[in-house]
């Protein structure tokens, strides 16, 4: 332990305890780094007076627990404490520099939170520690490289400089880099450097003399890095620097003049000379090249040659006429640098004459150019060339002769030896533009000697030639919709002239409307609008080009574009509603129709299918193919339907990328057929009778048949006849179906007419339906009573006696159906007594004027007499024909029975058949007495005998009683007619209404209402009166077509209904009586018309089975 603390001392390792504050609990602590693992750095009881601080608390230090606060400190690791003892170690060797927020930094420190806590009692404290950790020297500088490598050039000036990297210390303060060493020194660099606060630098060798690379080509240094630590550590860095060349030395020739002989006959191509020359610089810079001065003759460059590499001087050709003569040759020799260096020598050349030469010619151009220049529209004849020809021999081998290799040229003598050349014959230069001559002279020696010189004549353009196009028709394509300014076609022009004669522009004509430009130098044509295919399909026009001679020249050449389809028009429908017509009732597959289409776009983009549209209805009863063929799938008709069937089509196309489609609409009308018969509607099976009175004027309207036809046009135009038998005195239009009396009648046509009807329609074949039709001829006998006859033989006694019977037996019938009524109303009053205590009288408050609508059966203050009158008014269940009547009333002796049925007739059986009438006239005059029972059988009397000798009608026939003679024509069926005795309902109802006088709508509601306060069901039925009670008749024999009505105005069977519900009024057996005529027994609805009154003939309606009562329209 003591050999650690001397190790330590030695290292002069420090611990520096610095306790800050006291108020603030925190405490310093300064140590070196690198310091070994649980090395004791001081104690948090001690260094803080923790005990002294804390005494006012009494902290027990034995139960004072410290603890590291290490979450989130990252740092904290480094360090242990002892929980018991507050000694502070560390727990590992700290390096300064590895810590990150330490690394070149002066100041290092860490942070740590210290708990204080004791085990008894609630303190507790958190101490801030601070560890500042000191640098040492544990770390050698260092150069990222260990060599460089630098170049600096020969003429760099002083103070030039070049950089290098420094060197990085990891240490911080005095010992990180204090100092740099440039060793060997002498050397011409200087060193200079800058360090940084991140314990790096920024070098410099400065240039400090001129550099000679011809004396020194390189130079190897070395930097010294120096820390200032104790021991101090160092770093090196090798540096070669080479001295890069500059081009400060020219070539040297080996001498600077040569002397050489030679003799004048010396071949072409033969070397003369060797010369050299050296440079002693590097590369490019001592690469020396040779070369003639280009600042001496041209003979000389003629006659002589160098190599530019080895600077072998050569012959180009002999020297045979500079035979005696020196020629001075100036030879270069530079280097091959950038801004090269040149030097020259001189080479005097002297040429022995040893033989004869030959003829020396000598040519001068006209032109005064290196070559001779003619315009080829020269003519012939004009001059080229002046020939001169010397010849240094004398004799016949001075005299000579020369001559032309061209024949498009000739030689014309000038002199002796002097001659022009001339243009021989015409020049065209497109065929030749430049000529080749050689002019060989030739002396008369013994062998003859010739020289030969040559020269080129170039032919001069003149423009004329017109521009030539490639084609004389261009064709191109074009999409259409293309953008503005498209290429479309390049075109090519060419001109055989030259020059200024050969260029050309180009320009359009006879574009049009269509905008279309060209490049005037490159031809280009291109489209300055948008096409479009289906307007113009093809365009032509012209392309011009023109040379820039003069004068100009031209030519034309065709341009044909061809527009290409897309696809951008709809296929559309040629007509946008495609109607059609067929037959009906035509078996499936039956051609209906073409649909047509147009689309202006060619191939695929044109053509289009044809396709039914998804939104027709399902079940269309129609194929369309592909091709616009419409068939049916089924028979049709007509008749299901009249307005044809509409549907929609769609045509597509099959153009790219997408197809394009429209729609049109298609109606398919159905021809018609004569599939249909005539339907009548009138008569019927239930209404077949029309009766009317046979005083009626001629041409009056009895009937109208009417009928319909589902056909169409002539198949629906109906005809109206009489089929087999005709009645002679009625007519029928066979347009209209109306039947009209075409004479007049007497009594004597009451009858029964039974005739058959036909109607027929105008269709291809004709088809006729047939419906059987009885008209009844009636008189006013029948409705009218008259004054009794006086009989004339004892056949009207029996009758009378007969009469006087029935009258008897009624009169006792009745009288036996009050007593039994008014018994049973008295068993029911005495019932309701026993029942409820409560006897129902008269309401004392219901107004006087509801009470004067209830007249049935009341004591009658208008006659006199205080009799009571019972009226019947009942429901029919079968048909009655008065003519049936008649004819038995005509028996001398009615049976029992007669008598019987016929007050079953007054008073017919339960469930009676209804039926509804349109119309029934009021009769012109009837008894005013009470409409009873006893009544209705005075008139059956009177009617007997007014129809004593009239014919007797058909059991079972159909009539309409005509009621006012002065109405023309008024017929009605069975259906109207509902016999009580001699009268039907109707005119029953007709008796009573004079009775009692009719009311309006308003008054109508009003007496409604009043009733309606009194009795709120109505009863109909016979009543008598007992102890101021109505006691409704019950007859076993006559089933009542008992309706009662409730508020609502609805009729409800009595039987479903307790005696109890009902409040009968004091003084009437009947609801009121405008309730009587105008409801319970005309309709059951409050707002018919009660007045109407109509002339014409009139005819029953179908029977509606679903009615309880009759309705007659009064």
């Amino acid at each position: 332990m003591q050999g650690c603390c001397g190790r330590e001392l030695a290292i002069f390792i420090v611990v520096y305890l610095f306790i800050s504050d006291t108020t603030g609990h925190d405490m310093e602590y300064r140590i070196n780094e690198e310091l070994p693992s649980n090395y004791i750095i001081g104690n948090i009881v001690d260094d803080l007076k923790f005990l002294e601080r804390n005494y006012s608390i009494n902290v027990d230090r034995e139960n004072i627990r410290f603890n590291i606060l290490s979450q989130g400190n990252p740092l904290a690791v480094y360090f242990n404490i002892n929980d018991r003892t507050g000694s502070f170690s560390t727990n590992g060797t700290i390096d300064r520099e590895s810590l990150s927020h330490c690394k070149f930094s002066n100041i290092c420190e860490i942070k740590l939170d210290v708990s204080a806590q004791s085990t008894i009692g609630t303190f507790f404290e958190i101490i801030k520690v601070k560890v500042i950790v000191l640098d040492i020297n544990d770390n050698t500088p260092y150069f990222v490289k260990s060599k460089t490598n630098l170049e600096i050039s020969e003429s760099s000036i002083p103070n030039s400089s070049l950089s290098v990297e420094g060197a990085v210390d990891l240490d911080s303060g005095n010992n990180t880099i204090q100092t740099y060493l440039l060793k060997p020194a002498g050397s011409p660099f200087l060193l200079s450097y800058d360090n940084s606060l991140i314990g790096s630098s920024a070098l410099k060798l400065i240039l400090n003399r001129t550099l000679d690379r011809e004396k020194v080509g390189f130079y190897d240094l070395v930097i010294e890095a120096v820390d200032g630590g104790n021991p101090q550590k160092t770093g090196s860095l090798s540096v070669h620097i080479d001295v890069t060349d500059v081009n400060d030395n020219k070539p040297t020739f080996s001498q600077l003049t040569y002397n050489i002989t030679i003799e004048e006959n010396v071949e072409a191509n033969s070397v003369i000379l060797n010369m050299s020359a050296s440079d002693k610089d590097l590369g490019k810079n001592g690469q020396v090249m040779y070369r003639l001065s280009p600042y001496q003759s041209d003979d000389i460059k003629q006659m002589f040659s160098i190599n530019e590499t080895h600077g072998n001087l050569s012959l180009i050709k002999p020297l045979t006429y500079y035979s005696g003569e020196v020629l001075k040759v100036i030879i270069e020799a530079s280097d091959n640098a950038d801004q090269p260096l040149i030097s020259q020598a001189t080479v005097y050349v002297k040429v022995l004459d040893s033989t004869n030469s030959p003829p020396i010619i000598n040519i001068n151009l006209l032109s005064n150019a290196p070559k001779a220049r003619i315009a080829e529209s020269a003519s012939v004849g004009a001059a080229v060339a002046h020939v001169g020809v010397t010849d240094e021999d004398t004799g016949r081998n001075g005299h000579v002769t020369c001559s032309l290799s061209n024949p498009n040229f000739r030689l014309d003598k000038l002199d002796v030896n002097e001659y022009k050349v001339v243009v021989n014959v015409e020049l065209d230069r497109e065929k030749v533009d430049e000529y080749e001559i050689n002019v060989t002279c030739v002396d008369s020696g013994i062998p003859p000697l010739s020289s030969t010189s040559t020269f080129r004549v170039t032919v001069m353009d003149m423009n004329d030639h017109s521009p030539t196009f490639l084609k004389t028709t261009y064709y191109a394509e074009l999409y259409e919709n293309n953008e503005i300014g498209v290429e479309v076609l390049r075109v090519s022009a060419l001109d055989f002239d030259i020059g200024i004669n050969a260029e050309i522009e180009y320009s359009l004509s006879q574009t049009g409307r269509f905008p279309f430009g060209i490049d005037p130098t490159f031809g280009i044509i291109f489209a300055n609008f948008v096409t479009d295919r289906e307007n113009t399909s093809e365009i032509n026009f012209k392309v011009v080009a023109t040379d820039k001679g003069n004068p100009r020249k031209s030519s034309t050449a065709n341009v044909a574009i061809t527009i290409l389809d897309v696809n951008d028009n709809k296929p559309r429908f040629t007509d946008p509603l495609f109607t059609f017509t067929i037959p009906e009732n035509q078996p499936s597959g039956l051609f209906v129709g073409q649909l047509t289409a147009k689309d202006n776009d060619l191939g695929n983009n044109g053509t289009f299918d044809f396709i039914a549209s998804t939104d027709n209805e399902p079940n269309l009863p129609f194929l369309i193919s592909k091709s616009g063929t419409i068939v049916s799938t089924k028979a049709l008709d007509r008749e299901t339907h009249p307005h044809g069937i509409n549907f929609k089509v769609v045509v597509v196309d099959k153009g790219t990328p997408t197809s394009l489609s429209s729609t049109g609409y298609v109606t398919v009308f159905l021809s018609d057929e004569n599939d249909n018969y005539p339907e009548i509607i009138f008569p019927n099976a239930e209404n077949k009778t029309i009766a009317f009175l046979f005083d009626l004027p001629i041409n009056s309207i009895i009937g109208k048949v009417e009928a319909k036809d589902r056909d169409y046009d002539n198949n629906a135009k109906l005809v109206y006849s009489f089929a087999a038998t005709t009645i002679s005195f009625i007519s029928i239009d066979q347009d209209s179906g109306e039947m009209k009396l075409n004479r007049p009648l007497t009594s004597d046509f009451v009858n029964r007419y039974p005739i058959s009807v036909m109607v027929e329609d105008q269709g291809v074949p004709k088809l006729s339906s047939n419906v059987s039709l009885t008209i009844i001829v009636l008189s006013h006998q029948i409705l009218a009573p008259v004054a009794p006859r006086t009989p004339n033989d004892d056949n009207y006694l029996m009758i009378a006696v007969i009469i006087a019977c029935v009258t008897v037996v009624a009169a006792g019938s009745i009288i036996l159906i009050i007593f039994l009524i008014r018994r049973n109303d008295m068993q029911k009053q005495a019932l309701e007594k026993n029942n409820n205590g409560i006897v129902i009288s008269r309401n004392p408050h219901s107004p006087s004027d509801c009470k004067e609508q209830y007249d049935a059966i009341d004591h009658a203050g208008k006659n006199g007499r205080g009799e009571k009158r019972v009226s019947f008014s009942m429901d029919e269940e079968k048909k009655y024909d008065t003519l049936e009547m008649e004819r038995h009333l005509y028996q001398k002796n009615p049976p029992k029975q007669e008598v019987d049925r016929i007050l079953d007739t007054i008073m017919p059986p339960q469930n009676p058949r209804v039926a509804q009438v349109k119309a029934v006239p009021s009769p012109s005059s009837y008894n005013t007495q009470p409409h009873s029972q006893l009544g209705k059988l005075q008139l059956h009397q009177n009617i007997i005998n007014m129809h004593s000798n009239q014919p007797h009608g058909d059991n079972d026939s159909e009539t309409s009683i005509e009621s006012n003679t002065s109405d023309s024509g008024r017929g009605g069926s069975e259906s109207d007619i509902h016999s009580s005795g001699g009268l039907s309902q109707c005119q029953e109802l007709d008796l009573l209404k004079q009775l009692y006088p009719h009311v309006n709508k308003q008054e109508h509601l009003r007496l409604k209402q009043c009733s309606n306060k009194v009795v709120n069901l109505g009863d109909i039925r016979p009543k008598f009166r007992d102890n101021r009670k109505d006691i409704p008749v019950e007859n076993d024999h006559r089933k009542y077509a008992d309706r009662r009505v409730n508020e609502y105005g609805d009729y409800v069977d009595i039987r479903d209904i307790p005696y109890s519900a009902y409040r009968p009024k004091r003084f009437t057996h009947f609801n009121s009586m405008s309730d009587i005529l105008d409801g319970s027994m005309m309709t059951n609805e409050d707002d018919d018309d009660l007045s109407t009154t109509t002339s014409g003939s009139y005819t029953v309606d179908d029977i509606d089975d679903s009615s309880l009562h009759p309705e007659c329209v009064v």
